[in-house]
């Protein structure tokens, strides 16, 4: 029951001074925010860089392997075969990229690879496994569809340099990956955002082999790469080392790669972000003094009020309890509203200012980041209410009755 009664009284006297609840309440909403918004903030901007690196290298541990054709004693879908069984029945993704100097129309009835028919030279990228999963390819429009297996008509996926010079989903082009060979149409099924600013084209490896099974010379060079989330690089090696073996490739002269630099952005974009962690920390700081600042001139002003409550009955330890309680409050509140600003901002306001090409993944609200906040204000408040409570327990209400 008294514990009511005091809960009561803390928000009738929260309430009677507003403006000292305000200005009490003020600096930690700030130094809460400001707790919230860094660790939301450097979320970003630690992605802006580790989206840039992952959208060009590969995804954060990733290793690979550039080797000749000729060098494998398997056909691409054997190797497709092998990789399946030893990455991706591991739980991790591969993919295997042959670049090819191909001819290219926006004419997909062109049957001629001339000049005249609007054929153009273009790289195209024939990609086998899921090369989203191992590069962070944001998908702009359409649907980057499986590539694990042949998938006929096929379908071709262009970066946004590709679509300003060829058109966008739905277009029909004409390919000719090798000039020995005639064209055959194929239709853009998807956009994609992978930071390069030159055309570029990507074809299902398989469907591009079965339409023309001379489109790898024994001298293409071939690329495998291989992710998986939480593994290590050793792992990642290993299991690329016994993929090559499966395939009969003489390992002496081969060198397994490591081909992401994400671990070397890290470790100083982390450096700055504790650097900005460290301004929000003394921002709690300068807050908890605020308060204490403000605690001990309204002691000093509630004076005779707090005397005459002693008067009426009070106790020491209800005095202490009331004018800590009212500090405490002042501080629950301040983080919540805190916090809840954080979150709108994070949910509403931060999207709106990412690009989806530049594959920065949205931040999730930094939920430890909210608690420390609101540990840091209570004890921010127990601080700063401390010393204020004590003095109002000590009132001398004789001194103050002889006044």
């Amino acid at each position: 029951m008294w514990r009511a009664r005091l809960l009561a009284d803390a928000g009738r006297d929260l309430r009677a001074h507003r403006l000292r609840t305000f200005l009490s309440a003020l600096g930690l909403f700030v130094g809460v925010l400001a707790v919230v918004a860094v660790t939301a903030i450097g979320a970003v901007v630690e992605d802006v860089f580790v989206a840039n690196a992952e959208q060009h290298d590969g995804r954060r541990a990733t290793v690979g392997v550039s080797l000749p054709l000729s060098a494998v004693n398997a056909t691409v879908p054997g190797i497709v075969d092998v990789l399946e069984h030893r990455v991706r029945a591991a739980g991790g993704d591969y993919a295997l990229v042959a670049a090819v100097q191909a001819q290219v129309s926006a004419d997909a009835a062109a049957t001629r690879a001339t000049a005249a028919d609007g054929f153009r030279p273009q790289r195209i990228s024939l990609v086998a496994g899921d090369l989203a999963a191992i590069r962070r390819l944001p998908v702009l429009d359409g649907r980057w569809a499986d590539w694990r297996r042949p998938s006929l008509p096929g379908g071709i996926v262009v970066n946004q340099a590709g679509r300003d010079a060829y058109g966008g989903v739905g277009t029909e082009l004409s390919v000719q990956p090798s000039p020995l060979f005639a064209p055959y149409p194929q239709r853009i099924v998807a956009v994609i955002a992978d930071g390069l600013s030159a055309p570029e084209l990507y074809l299902p490896l398989a469907t591009a082999a079965y339409l023309q099974p001379g489109v790898l010379p024994a001298d293409t060079t071939i690329t495998v790469q291989v992710h998986a989330a939480r593994t290590g690089e050793a792992v990642l090696r290993q299991d690329l080392g016994d993929v090559l073996a499966d395939l009969g490739v003489d390992g002496s002269g081969i060198e397994i790669r490591r081909l992401d630099t994400v671990d070397g952005l890290l470790s100083s974009v982390r450096r700055t972000r504790t650097m900005f962690g460290l301004v929000a920390a003394v921002l709690l700081a300068i807050a908890a003094l605020g308060l204490l600042n403000i605690g001990l001139a309204t002691v000093r002003e509630r004076h005779r009020e707090l005397t005459i409550r002693r008067a009426l009955g009070s106790t020491r330890a209800r005095m202490f309890a009331l004018v800590l309680l009212s500090s405490l409050a002042a501080g629950l509140l301040a983080a919540l509203a805190a916090i809840g600003v954080g979150a709108a901002t994070v949910a509403v306001v931060i999207p709106r200012f990412l690009d989806p090409a530049e594959a920065i993944s949205p931040p999730g609200f930094p939920v430890g980041s909210a608690l420390l906040g609101l540990a840091a204000a209570l004890a921010a408040s127990l601080a700063g209410g401390l010393a204020p409570a004590i003095a109002a327990a000590r009132v001398d209400m004789a001194h103050v009755l002889r006044e």
